[in-house]
């Protein structure tokens, strides 16, 4: 079987995980499905989604599970198989291959100071608009729905219930999700363009973007995916990216839940969106730039990136 698999294309490869990681999607969001069904839910439950206010807890803690559920079988299964059936070491899932660990304490810093740089581009990716009225109007009736279950998800009042959403929210699709696209799809476009590493990141930013189906943040969300994938392929690693990934989960986790409580202004939430606050938009900038400056000068991916990789 493994062979076999070594032997295909790289397309059929992929197509063949993407198969397999919807296949292991649907399983566990059954299994996950079947402790609330057997205490009364029915599927009627999963399209009322929009629907859900705070007083919910219990089906929005379904949909949280289910969630998870989904996220472990749809990025962290195909990557597991990738791993089992190809033995790819490309970018080591555990240690840092190119650098050492100052690198992570840098990195989770830029990271962090790269919030209003994501929300400048997000405010301005929200003001683009599609010459077309309908594609429009459907864009903003999908992000507004999405948008109201993510602070149905975010909305807490407890530590457990932080915790719960850390974990949920922020380390789940941290991991999950930089396996599928910097572990799993990031080798593939780098075989399929001939080691031309620049291309292989872009191109993986963009589907990463894309695949998330929220095009008021594709293009913030395509920089955070460029910015994780020269942190991989720099480290040699998935460390570097799942820290910062987590971190940029995190921090908008974070924010809610303080809000929440009264102790940060809502404000918070926009920083460097808001007009006239450029100026924190262009130290954003400048910090994450140093901070990725940093990684490739400590890097010693140069010898890495020069050894041909096996097909």
């Amino acid at each position: 079987m493994r062979e076999d698999f070594r032997r295909a294309h790289p397309v059929i490869q992929l197509i063949i995980l993407i198969l397999l990681g919807f296949g292991a999607m649907f399983v566990l969001a059954v299994i996950a499905f079947i402790p609330f069904y057997l205490n009364g839910f029915d599927l009627e439950t999963l399209s009322s989604a929009k629907n859900l206010g705070p007083e919910n807890t219990v089906e929005i803690l379904m949909f949280k599970v289910m969630q998870m559920a989904q996220a472990i079988g749809l990025f962290i299964a195909p990557y597991v198989a990738y791993r089992y059936l190809v033995h790819d070491d490309t970018y080591s899932p555990f240690r840092l291959k190119h650098v050492g660990s100052v690198a992570a304490l840098v990195f989770a810093a830029a990271m962090f100071s790269a919030f209003p740089l994501i929300n400048f581009l997000a405010g301005w990716n929200a003001s683009l608009a599609f010459p077309i009225d309908s594609v429009n109007e459907w864009i903003q009736h999908t992000e507004k729905d999405a948008e109201g279950l993510i602070r149905l998800f975010l909305e807490t009042d407890s530590i457990l219930g932080l915790c719960f959403n850390l974990f949920i929210i922020a380390l789940i699709p941290a991991v999950g999700e930089e396996m599928l696209f910097r572990g799993t799809f990031q080798p593939f476009m780098l075989k399929t363009f001939k080691r031309n590493y620049h291309l292989a990141i872009w191109v993986t930013a963009f589907w990463f973007s894309f695949l998330h189906l929220q095009f008021l943040g594709f293009f913030p969300r395509l920089l955070l995916g460029a910015v994780l994938g020269y942190a991989a392929h720099w480290s040699g690693s998935l460390v570097l990216p799942m820290i910062g990934h987590f971190m940029n989960n995190a921090l908008a986790v974070l924010v809610a839940y303080f809000i929440g409580l009264d102790a940060l202004d809502s404000d918070v939430e926009t920083l460097g969106a808001d007009q006239g606050q450029w100026s924190l938009a262009i130290m954003s900038t400048i910090l994450l730039s140093m901070g990725m400056w940093l990684i490739y000068r400590r890097s010693s991916f140069n010898k890495a990136a020069n050894t041909p990789i096996e097909t």
